[in-house]
């Protein structure tokens, strides 16, 4: 006779943690948690809009008009002093044309960024580093209100260029040839 033990578990809520920023070898890495509130539509709208953009524009399917990109998420970018790790990241394959082996990031600036807001203080903490960085395009996805801010770099600062909020379907830049459908960015 074989006994099987089951173990309930609960999750502990998250929402009460903090976490400092992390540092590695003289690198700052900037550290963001995702309240337990937001975590699944955080990574709900992360992974459709990859999906999306990578079935347009990634792995070689770019056409005459819309490049091919590299679109990656869950890697590290080394950006002078900073190692950020932004939700989703973007290179024209002009400027990447594949990536190198062995490495635990890319230390080229990409062209665009997503990031899936989680924290009203992660606009005011990674802005300015995107900014430094010279980073073109950044695009902000709150899951919880429904809006997509796409942003574009003038000079040293970044100009709102669109506001998109409901279920309808959008074209942003850099990504204008794909009209992408909100409704998949909220988990409905």
């Amino acid at each position: 006779m074989a006994f099987i033990m089951t173990a309930m578990l609960s999750p502990a809520p998250l929402s009460h943690l903090e976490f400092p920023p992390l540092r590695r070898k003289g690198l700052e890495l900037v550290s963001r948690s995702v309240t337990s509130r937001s975590a699944a539509l955080h990574a709900y709208a992360a992974s459709q809009l990859g999906a999306e953009l990578i079935a347009t524009y990634g792995a070689g399917r770019g056409s005459a008009g819309n490049s091919s990109w590299l679109l990656l998420s869950g890697l590290e970018i080394h950006l002078g002093q900073s190692v950020l790790a932004p939700d989703l990241i973007g290179w024209r394959r002009e400027r990447l044309p594949r990536m190198s082996r062995g490495s635990s990031g890319i230390a080229l600036a990409p062209d665009w960024v997503c990031e899936v807001l989680s924290h009203p203080e992660e606009r005011a903490q990674l802005l300015p580093l995107y900014a430094h960085e010279g980073i073109r395009h950044v695009w902000l996805v709150d899951p919880e209100v429904r809006t997509l801010e796409v942003l574009q770099l003038d000079g040293r600062r970044y100009s709102l260029t669109a506001l998109h909020s409901g279920t309808g379907t959008v074209r942003a830049e850099p990504f204008g040839a794909l009209e992408l459908p909100l409704r998949l960015l909220w988990a409905e």
